[in-house]
């Protein structure tokens, strides 16, 4: 391919992103839940889009609106870069443009149909590209860590913690006394 030819194509190809871009920009992120407390570390979009991944991979018993919330409170104790990139993340799950080159997807991801939903986190698991692989990885794991760490949660999984669990009590009067 020649200089030019590698130009022109360069060129109407940006020329599509871009319009692609502000064509697939024009919807904005559903709002799924309204969070119960003031979110620490999500952006409201964030929230929203954590929201709807957490439908797709907790168990029907855990509430999606709960598991984002823990899930902010979870990241209030981590490094602020990894806040930053986890937020990125989510930004680049939901946007329709990064889904319209990788997935064939115009919809952002909250406004898609729990199957296409599923369709794209099934992609972005078993992507070949590393970073689609471990987001996929992070957001689910994140979200089952808080959906399990909820008591509500284990009847339903067929958990019952031994009885006196939450009942041990610390002495901390025989620390030392030795």
């Amino acid at each position: 391919m020649n200089r030019r030819t590698f130009l022109k194509r360069g060129l109407i190809g940006g020329g599509i992103l871009v319009l692609g871009g502000g064509t697939l920009a024009v919807l904005p992120t559903k709002e799924l839940a309204t969070p119960s407390k003031a979110l620490v570390v999500l952006s409201p979009r964030s929230f929203q889009v954590l929201v709807a991944v957490a439908r797709r991979v907790v168990p029907d018993t855990a509430d999606a609106g709960a598991v984002a919330q823990g899930v902010d409170a979870l990241l209030e104790r981590a490094a602020p870069e990894a806040r930053a990139d986890f937020d990125k993340l989510l930004g680049l799950f939901e946007n329709a443009l990064p889904g319209l080159i990788f997935d064939g997807r115009i919809l952002p991801f909250t406004r898609l149909s729990g199957a296409s939903q599923d369709a794209v986190l099934r992609s972005w698991r078993d992507s070949r590209i590393a970073i689609r692989r471990n987001g996929y990885h992070a957001m689910r794991r994140l979200c089952l860590a808080v959906a399990y760490a909820d008591e509500a949660t284990w009847p339903a999984l067929g958990y019952s913690p031994p009885s006196g669990l939450n009942a041990i009590a610390y002495d901390d009067s025989k620390v030392g006394a030795s």
